[in-house]
């Protein structure tokens, strides 16, 4: 079963589809972060095992927002401190959802660690630098590209120029130097004269 492609696609699509049935934004929101972290390994010419096991971490990378509540996860406006620490339990959830799920136990760290920060200041764990997964930390880079870019309950969708500006000034701290320079090569800055 382990090596089945064709079941582990079948449990992914049904996680999906539990997805799309509670909150089509995020199953929205993990189909394109799917095709931006598909971007960046083309660009890093990652080898098509890779590719596909990263295309299905980002697919799954918010699977544990099944577990916050509709109150939060739903919640127009802006989240208080407590609705904040609920919704940073989805990456730990959704890590113990996949290790639930054993065809797909190696996209674990990927869902576990994509809210992990360069400088050590991101969740569920503190992690920095190279103790990140590699996988992880170019789903941070596309996670936060899209939820700046797209609408959300708690903001409108930002100017593209402003979008690329904060990612550019999240290298080194938020995100791995080295991908956000491979980031901004797909996606390059609008820098105007004026």
């Amino acid at each position: 079963m382990k090596n089945d492609p064709s079941q582990r696609e079948a449990v992914i699509t049904a996680y999906l589809s539990a997805l799309r049935a509670r909150d089509k934004e995020t199953s929205s929101h993990s189909l394109r972060v799917s095709r931006l972290a598909c971007e960046m390994a083309a660009e890093l010419a990652w080898s098509e095992a890779r590719c596909q096991k990263l295309k299905e971490g980002a697919l799954m990378h918010d699977l544990g927002k099944l577990a916050i509540s509709d109150a939060v996860l739903l919640k127009p406006g802006r989240l208080n401190d407590w609705q904040w620490q609920q919704m940073r339990k989805h990456p730990a959830e959704g890590a113990r959802l996949i290790r639930q799920t054993p065809i797909l136990n190696d996209l674990a760290p990927m869902v576990l660690q994509h809210h992990e920060r360069w400088d050590g200041k991101g969740y569920p764990y503190g992690l920095k630098a190279a103790e990140i997964c590699e996988e992880a930390r170019v789903l941070a880079l596309a996670d936060a590209y899209d939820a700046m870019i797209c609408r959300r309950p708690y903001h409108a969708p930002m100017p593209l120029p402003e979008v690329l500006s904060q990612i550019e000034q999240g290298r080194g701290n938020q995100f791995d130097p080295e991908l956000t320079d491979c980031f901004l090569r797909l996606h390059p800055p609008i820098h105007h004269p004026f």
